[in-house]
């Protein structure tokens, strides 16, 4: 609807309605882009020291993975935004190949060489020492199992580290 000058409101011609409608899906695309984005970097959040931050494959097949349902559901919640049925079914059909792919990367491993291997696995290990030095836990056992973990996993985070300069070289 536009306002006129008398202050009446007027539908929207055909052609400015059909270019509103594009906007919509124009920026859907990009919030998944920048959803996609989003994720990949705050996936890190988890990592106990910046030094352990090592971009890698599997962490974008991860906000790949989650950026495919989130257009779907994006879609089912909004609608009315959405009104081309054909276009919508097109979206829901590639965001359920790129579910689909995106698990089959992570559960087949494509693509990850040996320095892939350890660029994922440096920032997983410093997950798990983040959560040990940072949980308030009371159980003895927990306590000490979170020790040997923050020992090994650290000895492991150095062992993969050191390797992976190995190989960069």
């Amino acid at each position: 609807m536009h306002q006129t000058h008398s202050g009446s409101a007027t539908p929207a011609a055909p052609a400015e309605d059909k270019a509103m409608r594009h906007n919509h899906y124009r920026r859907l695309l990009i919030m998944a882009v920048l959803s996609l984005i989003a994720m990949y970097i705050l996936m890190y959040a988890m990592v106990n020291t910046v030094d352990n931050i090592y971009p890698n494959f599997n962490q974008f097949y991860m906000a790949g993975l989650m950026v495919a349902p989130m257009v779907i559901i994006e879609l089912a919640l909004m609608r009315a935004m959405y009104p081309d049925k054909r276009l919508n079914a097109l979206i829901i059909t590639v965001s359920v190949i790129g579910l689909f792919a995106f698990f089959m990367l992570i559960r087949q491993q494509t693509a990850i060489s040996d320095k892939q291997f350890l660029r994922s696995m440096i920032p997983h290990h410093a997950a798990a020492i983040l959560m040990c030095e940072r949980a308030s836990l009371q159980d003895p056992e927990i306590r000490t199992l979170c020790e040997n973990i923050l020992s090994s996993q650290q000895a492991e985070i150095d062992q993969m580290t050191a390797k992976l300069r190995e190989l960069e070289r």
